[in-house]
């Protein structure tokens, strides 16, 4: 079988598939590359993520795709065969599978004889195939893809295969195809098409990101300017330039000008009692109450004056300069003049000398005087802040529900600028992280594939090994499951195991080739051994009987029990024992000489199984025993009551003229035959012959458990027809036919190396 399956493999090898295989390596820096935050720190899950989702890029069925037509774009714009892209075999099958409709798509603007791929001519097939492909499910591109093409199959791109190189940033992809070109430009396809996917898709997160954060921002901003213009309106609206400020100047104003007023009333009131006590003790004659009434006319006119003045002051104040100035000097001018009257009228009084309380009219008079210009004066001005006081009231009336207002726009913009200022920092930060991702997708090809010259060895040799090694296993383990499952009685020791019996010996099969010289040695030695055995139990047992009865029986028909027991007897005639052989009268039946040797079993080495009827053991019990040692029994009437041998001697006309020393009787298979029991009883030794190669069933024990309660300890068993080599088992080695390399082998696979070196 080695042999056999290792010639099917050498004859199905004879043309081998070459194969070419290809690498590339990539750089990634997804572990160790640089970034823009400064902080970042290295993590293990992290990274592997990161490779994880590269790899998967790499193994998309997109990526794939992509490649695919690319590839095909490529060798459709060949005008012949360029081994740099594809060889020629490989490029006259793509012209036969390609339909003609097909190169419609593609494009050949300006492409001279001879140039090489035009860079944009293959960008615009690349998008030609690409739309064709995706229009519908049954154009060619379609088919080519998804059906089992050996290079621009999906399943063909497919076997790419990226693996990470141990801990480091690269990446490693390897290819292996029929053809040494297609190998190296798939590689370099799936290098660019890989790269620029990861960098899409890197890139293209980073970016939606931060748009998303320019489009808020830009909301951000028009919401904080709106709430800045509504300040702005605000404050136009009611004059305001620094509410805060302005009202903390109105408030401390007002509370001055209330303090102010209420002393001027307070002062107002004390100088008004002390004039009218003055007035008391100016009671003079009438002329001095006309100097008085001209006084107090004057005193009225210079007190609305006053008034006018205090007016003209505060205008001036308010940034009306230019006519309050010189109305001011015109008022000033009329005061001076009142009160220079006033003073020359005050003088005419002074001639009055002395007060109706004797007082000198000269100590009283400047001290009214000075009352009642005084009051005048405080008059006047408690009339303009009394005038200042409802203005400011509505000044105040419009900063009170200003200041709430105010506040809420301001919490407003401050609201607005606060979102503002997040948003603008969310945007710094996912423009570093587009950054970074721009630095992080940089992937680079730092080996780029290369050109195989030569194709990868291939896998002849070892198929072949492999094909000897599985015929040897299937054959060597064939052998052992039949070992295993092989329940039949086989060799003593297993018989043993089930018959529960104690063995005599055993007999091999008398074949036509046997794979020994020296058969009739063995059979010779086996039938001497078993004659010995026999001679050594009847002494054991110490039986007083001169002659000693053997019965041979078996529970099925051609199990070996005649001739053995007909050689046994023919060994002990040998020994100069006295012998009677009793058998039953159908025993010696013809056997079937016409067997043949089946071409499988022959085929597959195993021994010749056809019997050699010419042995000396096989002839008939007649020719070797004399006429009186030999004598036939009738299964009738007579047989079923006999209880030991002489009852069957009975039948025969003949009587013995000798005394036997054993008596060897033959009995019918007990599972087709009744038999009388006392046979057993009597006997000195039953002897159960079955053959190696039956089952024992459970049929045959029932019919040995019924005899043994009349054998007991006298029953044993021979079996017939072993394998000569488990004669081995009780002669030891056997001579046989072997080689000089078999002898070795057996000796190497029994680990006995030294075992026929002399002492």
């Amino acid at each position: 079988m080695p042999l056999l399956l290792a010639s099917l493999v050498i004859l199905l090898t004879l043309k081998p598939h070459f194969e070419f295989s290809s690498q590339t390596v990539l750089y990634t820096g997804l572990a160790s590359g640089s970034s823009i935050e400064m902080d970042k720190t290295f993590n293990y899950q992290a990274t592997n993520t990161a490779f994880d989702n590269f790899i998967t890029i790499i193994q998309s069925r997109e990526t794939q795709e992509e490649v695919a037509i690319r590839l095909l774009a490529q060798h459709l714009m060949l005008s012949k065969a360029n081994p740099k892209y594809i060889s020629a075999s490989n490029f006259d099958k793509l012209k036969v599978k390609i339909p003609k409709e097909l190169y419609a798509y593609v494009e050949r603007e300006n492409t001279k004889v001879g140039d090489s791929i035009v860079i944009t001519n293959y960008e615009k097939t690349v998008r030609n195939l690409r739309a064709l492909n995706n229009s519908s499910n049954t154009n060619f591109v379609y088919k080519l893809l998804n059906y089992e093409d050996p290079h621009y199959s999906i399943n063909a791109i497919a076997s790419v295969k990226a693996i990470r190189i141990a801990n480091s940033d690269l990446i490693k992809l390897t290819y292996t195809v029929d053809d040494p070109g297609i190998c190296q430009q798939t590689l370099a396809i799936y290098n660019e098409v890989c790269i620029k996917n990861y960098r899409n898709i890197k890139e293209n997160r980073s970016d939606a990101v931060v748009k998303y954060f320019e489009s808020q921002l830009a909301a951000a901003n028009e919401k904080l300017k709106n709430a800045e213009d509504k300040l702005l309106e605000f404050n136009k609206s009611y004059n305001i330039i620094n509410y805060y400020e302005q009202s903390k100047a109105v408030a401390n104003v007002k509370e001055d000008m209330e303090v102010d007023y209420n002393t001027k009333k307070a002062d107002l009131a004390g100088i008004e009692a002390a004039t009218k006590r003055l007035e008391k003790k100016l009671n003079i004659q009438d002329a001095i109450q006309l100097k008085s009434n001209s006084v107090l006319e004057k005193k009225k006119q210079l007190g609305d004056l006053n008034y006018k003045i205090a007016l003209t002051q505060a205008e001036i104040e308010s940034g009306k300069e230019e006519l309050s100035n010189l109305k001011m000097l015109g008022l000033k001018k009329q005061a001076e003049s009142l009160t220079h009257d006033i003073s020359q009228s005050i003088n005419e009084l002074y001639s009055y000398q002395n007060t109706i309380d004797g007082l000198p009219v000269s100590k009283v008079l400047p001290d009214w005087m000075n009352n009642t210009v005084a009051s005048e004066n405080i008059k006047a001005k408690l009339k303009v802040m009394d005038l200042d006081a409802k203005n400011f009231k509505k000044q105040y009336d419009i900063y009170a529900p200003a200041g709430a207002n105010i506040t809420r726009i301001e919490r407003e913009i401050s609201v607005s600028e606060q979102g503002y200022i997040e948003i603008l920092h969310g945007l710094n930060l996912a423009k570093l992280k587009l950054q970074d991702n721009a630095l992080s997708s940089n992937v680079k090809a730092i080996d780029p594939p290369f050109y195989p010259l030569s194709p990868m060895p291939t896998k002849r040799k070892i198929l072949i090994i492999a094909a000897a090694f599985l015929g040897f296993i299937l054959t060597f383990g064939t052998i052992l499951l039949m070992d295993y499952f092989d329940d039949t009685l086989k060799n003593p020791k297993k018989a043993g195991q089930l018959l529960k019996l104690p063995c005599l010996g055993m007999m091999p099969k008398f074949l036509l080739h046997p794979e020994t010289n020296n058969l009739s040695f063995i059979q010779n030695r086996l039938i001497e051994i078993i004659s010995q055995k026999i001679n050594q139990f009847l002494s054991s047992t110490g039986t007083e009987n001169s002659v000693k009865t053997i019965v041979f029986f078996s529970t099925q028909n051609r199990e070996g029990k005649t001739v053995l027991a007909a050689n046994i007897a023919r060994e002990l005639k040998k020994e100069g024992k006295k012998i009677l052989y009793l058998n039953y009268s159908d025993a010696q039946q013809k056997e079937n000489r016409e067997r043949k040797f089946p071409f499988f079993a022959k085929l597959l080495g195993y021994p010749d199984p056809r019997i050699d009827y010419d042995n000396s053991y096989l002839a008939a019990v007649r020719t070797y025993l004399a006429p009186s040692e030999y004598y036939t029994y009738a299964l009738n009437d007579s047989f079923y009551k006999a209880k030991e041998y002489r009852d069957l001697l009975e039948q025969s006309t003949k009587k013995l003229d000798f005394v036997p020393d054993y008596v060897i009787l033959e009995l019918p298979p007990i599972l087709d035959t009744n038999f009388p029991t006392d046979l057993f009883t009597h006997s000195d030794l039953a002897v159960l012959v079955c053959r190696s190669n039956r089952l024992w069933s459970e049929a045959d024990q029932t019919a040995l458990n019924g005899l043994l309660p009349f054998a007991g300890s006298k029953m044993h068993f021979i079996i017939n027809g072993v394998a000569l080599e488990e004669v081995e088992s009780l002669l030891g080695e056997l001579p046989k036919k072997r080689s000089d390399f078999r002898k070795k082998i057996k000796t190497f696979f029994q680990f006995q190396f030294y075992t026929k070196n002399q002492i």
